[in-house]
């Protein structure tokens, strides 16, 4: 045999042992190795729009009869459809250490719209790896319902709050019940007068999250005493359009003032915050001021003197009021006999009230020693019998 006749042989023999040890390595299907992607969370799911929300997915391997195992991270990815959304809604996710793959909102994605979506999964092996690719055998059901805006319009026409008239626009809703906050948008307002011509045309952008209503004024030129009517909307941006469910919104209705005089007098003023609380502190200090005043009365009316009107003398000439001595702070008088038929002898008190024609002051007042005579009959000492001034005893008399 010639020298190229033998190599040849020899590379015939390589090829031969080669393709016999091709044949005797083990691949998934010659070693009856499958691999099976399923969900593990049951369904079907429902979310509200906005709402975070997660699936669960496994991936497994099994060598004929033996038990399924878990494939590891090294393993390979998953992509996750949803029907109705093109191309595939989250790919190349990663397989966990536990063996389970989730899907979730993706950060970089518009939310998922409001509707029914079919989710179905791919397994893709790892290149160079010994495992073939498999797919979800059943879908799982998902639900994504939508939440309400309701937009509300108002008109306030009272020029004690502006001079023109303001549209005041809030939302609310199961949307900012679960948010906090009103979505972002935009609000079209069109006001027109009683013959349809618009007047005023203004676009107003709602901020994302805002709390508080919002406000615009009207600063067309409008006719006095004219009818106008204000037709309104309010359009979510487009990533949150899908999952929003805004309300219909009548339209407001206004008439500006006539300028008579009538209206111009029953027109309400407005008043600055800051006068109202000084006219409330003046009321309260002229109040305070009165109650001081009226106790201050009371008092004076409490210490003044009591006057016995039951000590009178009705006909005399002094019928005036009547002041007790002990009253003006003025000593009692002593008692003075009386002068009585001969042979009786008594002696009689002196009334302690005097008569006077006016109360005044203490200083202008007689002394208690020098009670009026007048009443009396006049008597001297050396009228009286004797024995009457030497002795008081009634039995000696």
């Amino acid at each position: 045999m010639s020298r190229g006749g033998v190599a040849r042989g020899v590379a015939a023999m390589a090829a031969a042992v080669l393709g016999a040890a091709v044949l005797l390595v083990p691949t998934s299907a010659s070693a009856g190795v499958v691999t099976s992607i399923k969900f593990e969370t049951s369904g079907p799911v429902s979310v509200a729009f906005g709402e975070e929300w997660q699936l669960a997915l496994s991936v497994n391997s099994q060598y004929e009869e033996g038990p399924a195992l878990r494939l590891l991270p090294s393993d390979g990815t998953v992509d996750v459809y949803l029907t109705g959304i093109g191309g595939a809604f989250a790919s190349g996710l990663a397989i966990q250490p536990d063996g389970l793959v989730y899907v979730s909102q993706p950060l970089s994605q518009p939310l998922l719209p409001a509707g029914e979506y079919e989710v179905s999964a791919i397994y893709n092996p790892a290149p160079g790896g010994y495992y073939d690719t498999s797919q979800t055998t059943a879908t799982l059901k998902l639900t994504v319902t939508s939440l309400a805006v309701n937009p509300k319009v108002e008109v306030v026409n009272d020029p004690a709050v502006s001079e023109r008239p303001v549209i005041t626009a809030s939302l609310s809703g199961s949307y900012l019940e679960a948010t906090g906050g009103a979505p972002a948008g935009t609000w079209h307002f069109v006001v027109t007068d009683a013959d349809g011509q618009p007047v005023f045309d203004e676009n107003i952008a709602q901020a994302q999250g805002a709390t508080e209503p919002l406000r615009i004024e009207v600063d067309s030129k409008l006719e006095k005493g004219g009818s106008y009517a204000v037709a309104s909307s309010f359009t979510p941006v487009d990533e949150l359009a899908g999952g929003l469910t805004v309300g219909e919104i009548s339209d407001s209705v206004f008439q500006t003032p006539s300028g008579t005089f009538a209206e111009a007098i029953t027109a309400p003023v407005a008043v600055p915050l800051w006068l109202t609380i000084v006219l409330l502190a003046l009321l309260l200090a002229l109040a305070a001021a009165a109650i001081v005043i009226g106790v201050k009365l009371a008092g004076r009316s409490a210490a003044a003197p009591v006057i016995d009107s039951s000590q009178r003398v009705p006909g005399d000439p002094y019928d005036v009021e009547l002041v007790s001595l002990d009253a003006l702070g003025l000593p009692e008088p002593e008692t003075i006999p009386e002068l009585l038929p001969e042979g009786q002898t008594q002696k009689l008190p002196v009334s302690t009230t005097w008569l006077l024609s006016d109360v005044e002051p203490a200083t202008s007042l007689p002394n208690a020693s020098e009670a009026p005579t007048e009443r009396l009959d006049a008597i001297t000492a050396a009228e009286l019998p004797t024995e009457l001034i030497e002795t008081d005893d009634p039995d000696k008399a």
